[in-house]
């Protein structure tokens, strides 16, 4: 009668733990109640309605009130909702995150926070931009308590950091790049990015990127050119009917930090601008205009000034006496070869172009000027010489006055022809000692 006693006792603990436990434990307990019946089928099994209260015991009696106190099951919609900061944040059971926070028209807005510009590339044509991307968005579906927001921040409407990995159950804008070549995230320990949200149902995500978009560029005034760009966010899927893209700022140029051969000037995207035509139809987009306006100080000093120099120098040989050859030629071939591996260097260095540029005309121009003082002195060194063959035949006609002499071998001589051989010969003479004097002062 005792063991039967124990045995029922046991079986009611049991019972009552049952009800309060999970699937896997109640089997487990079932199985074991079962277990202890078919090794006593002739005892008698206890229930709580069989257990008259004025006879139970103490742990009974409390066992049977914890039982009935405790609910079955929790409600539903608390079970499935996915909260954050206690509570306070939370995302309802019958929240989509396939479908648009607005089915009328949603607004996204789009801000790009530039921090330096570390490259651009003439020959590819792209830009490369350090910068904070940021998306902030409304979503009126989630359940938000203001009075734990208030007490989580001191400012109204302030911004609230909640943990990244709770932006994977929020509907996210499916934002396209135009002319996007490349998108990296930068990373420490881990993603550098970042999630806000306040009592206005406001979401607000940053994340830190280099962006490469590509650019199209035109050459033809260079150094002196000026390159417009456009950068510009969108949605991929939805028309401007849909979803709307908006600017959240625009960065200021003068904290842009750049050590390129640029001036950087942005601004705000022109109306025509913010609309993007495609086969599905018109988009809406936002971004910022950037205009590269190259500094032209340092080809100035590199080869503007460099090349007009030289071309001054040749002019400078105007001044030297025809009859000296040797230095005049020098110095003008030396100019002209110099001029040459300057526009050689230049069309090796600088980006291409459809036609020349404005630095290859300037260098071409030079190269002409020196190329002309070569032909004014070849042009001057032909009238010397056909000037002294006229002279020489002059000299060698014999004088219809003059008597004819012939010579042991037959030949005609004449006493003019002698005066004009020594003359020709004090002539010659002459000329050797003025180029001697010369050259001496030059030394």
């Amino acid at each position: 009668m005792e063991l039967r006693i124990k045995t029922a006792a046991v079986l009611l603990l049991l019972t009552a733990t049952l009800e309060l436990a999970s699937p896997e434990q109640a089997a487990i307990i079932s199985m074991v109640s079962n277990n202890a019946e078919s090794k006593m089928p002739d005892a008698r099994i206890l229930k709580i309605s069989d257990i008259d209260p004025s006879r139970a015991t103490p742990s009974t009696t409390m066992t049977s009130s914890a039982t009935a106190s405790t609910p079955a099951f929790p409600e539903q919609p608390v079970a499935s909702r996915v909260c954050a900061k206690g509570q306070a944040i939370c995302i309802p059971s019958n929240y989509s995150k396939f479908d648009l926070p607005n089915e009328t028209l949603t607004v996204v807005h789009v801000g790009i926070d530039i921090k330096d510009i570390p490259k651009i590339d003439d020959q590819e044509y792209s830009i490369t931009l350090n910068a904070f991307f940021v998306v902030r968005w409304t979503d009126k579906r989630m359940l938000i308590d203001k009075e734990k927001m208030d007490q989580i921040t001191d400012a109204p409407d302030g911004w609230i950091p909640v943990d990244v990995s709770f932006i994977k159950e929020f509907w996210l804008p499916d934002a396209e790049i135009l002319n996007l070549k490349e998108f990296k995230t930068l990373d420490v320990l881990s993603k550098l990015e970042g999630l806000w949200l306040n009592s206005n149902f406001e979401i607000m995500y940053a994340v830190a990127t280099r962006i490469t978009f590509i650019c199209p560029m035109m050459f033809n005034s260079f150094p002196l050119d000026v390159q417009v760009c456009h950068f510009k966010v969108g949605s991929f899927n939805y028309p401007i009917t849909k979803m709307v893209y908006r600017d959240e700022f625009i960065a200021d140029e003068k904290q842009i930090r750049s050590v390129l051969d640029y001036n950087v000037g942005i601004t705000e995207l022109s109306k025509e601008e913010k609309l993007y035509s495609a086969i599905t139809g018109t988009f809406s987009v936002a971004g910022f205009e950037l205009t590269l306006k190259r500094k032209v100080s340092h080809y100035i000093i590199t080869y503007y000034l460099p090349s007009g120099m030289f071309v001054i120098v040749s002019w400078i040989s105007f001044l030297v006496p025809p009859d000296i050859v040797p230095g005049r030629m020098t110095l003008l071939v030396t100019v002209f070869l110099v001029l040459v591996n300057i526009f050689n260097t230049i069309t090796t260095n600088i980006p291409k172009a459809e036609g020349l540029t404005a630095i290859e005309a300037w260098v071409i121009v030079c190269v002409l000027f020196v190329f002309g003082a070569l032909i004014e002195y070849a042009g001057l060194l032909l009238k010397m010489k056909l000037a002294t063959t006229r002279s020489f035949r002059r000299c060698k006609e014999p004088s219809r006055n003059g008597s004819l002499v012939l010579n042991g071998n037959g030949m005609q001589s004449s006493a003019e022809e002698k005066m004009a051989e020594k003359k020709i010969m004090r002539a010659i003479s002459r000329r050797r000692q003025k180029e001697r004097k010369l050259h001496h002062r030059l030394r």
